[in-house]
């Protein structure tokens, strides 16, 4: 969602308080034949059934055929208000200045945008096929793993060493993390972390649990940004990858962005872009690009 249909959203609750104080019909005698059509005229201009749906899909999020009556006549009357606000902007030129000026061309661009990814879509369109033999590939990274461990988290290197000699000694894991560990809360949860996947430890954290035996603890300290950790691995298991149609449609959203990345990539291959200054950044995912255009 860009930031000027967010403002757009504020201007609609005061459409919609506008709405109710124009109950007419809209008609106007100088409907012609391009205009017999349309569900509104105003001061000659009509307002077109495509306007109206694409109104309503924007509104609501919805069909317009699923509209009573009633919602019907109040959504043609916000675009009746929306119509003649329009038209006295027009007639004031403030269509021609700033920044009204760039915001309609950066509009008409994203729309733009938005139709030729759509259309690029259609004509390359992800299928089913191509959403399960993604599955079928990564299954075994959707499954996999999960740990059950406690850590005990310090400043420096040396006190976590000290805390494996204690260890080795015979300490109790879970005493030495409720007095020693700085991580919050560890005094009373004796460090700790419950089940977790790989996915979701840093690196470093990950990789020493992934490497141990359960009932095992590290036996030498493990370094990330928030410190040292000695870790206690106490259980593993294995689960088992989600049901094709539980995670179709996220792998499905993925694809679509990954082929609208690569089309993009293409166009900026053979386009000649001249990045200036600070604004030589990388190109953007398909993600934000997508979501700038709706």
């Amino acid at each position: 969602m860009n930031i000027t249909f967010k403002r757009s959203l504020a201007a609609m609750a005061m459409l919609a308080l506008l709405a109710g104080c124009n109950s007419g019909n809209g008609s106007s005698d100088k409907a012609s034949a391009d205009t017999a059509d349309a569900v509104a005229v105003v001061n000659g201009e009509g307002i077109t059934e495509a306007q109206f749906n694409a109104y309503v899909q924007r509104r609501t999020g919805g069909d317009a055929g699923t509209l009573d009556p009633q919602m019907r006549q109040q959504i043609v009357n916000e675009l009746v208000n929306i119509t003649l606000l329009a038209q006295r902007a027009e007639s004031m030129e403030l269509h021609k200045q700033q920044p009204l000026k760039a915001r309609l061309a950066f509009e008409r661009n994203t729309s733009l945008a938005d139709a030729a990814m759509s259309s690029y879509l259609e004509e390359n369109p992800v299928t089913e096929e191509d959403v399960r033999a993604e599955y079928e590939a990564r299954k075994d990274e959707l499954g996999g793993s999960e740990f059950k461990a406690r850590h005990i988290l310090v400043d420096d290197k040396q006190t976590a060493e000290q805390l494996i000699v204690q260890l080795d000694e015979g300490a109790d894991f879970v005493a030495l993390a409720k007095e020693n560990s700085t991580e919050p809360g560890a005094d009373q949860s004796g460090g700790d972390l419950g089940w977790f996947s790989p996915n979701q430890m840093v690196a470093p954290f990950s990789n020493a649990v992934q490497s141990m035996e359960p009932g095992n603890y590290s036996s030498e300290p493990v370094e990330t940004q928030f410190g040292w950790h000695v870790i206690l691995l106490e259980e593993t298991r294995s689960v088992e990858p989600p049901a094709f149609e539980e995670v179709s449609q996220r792998i499905e959203r993925f694809l679509t962005n990954q082929r609208i990345q690569a089309y993009i990539n293409e166009l900026r291959g053979k386009a000649n872009v001249d990045m200036k200054g600070e604004s030589a950044a990388p190109a953007e995912s398909a993600d934000e690009t997508a979501e700038q255009a709706e």
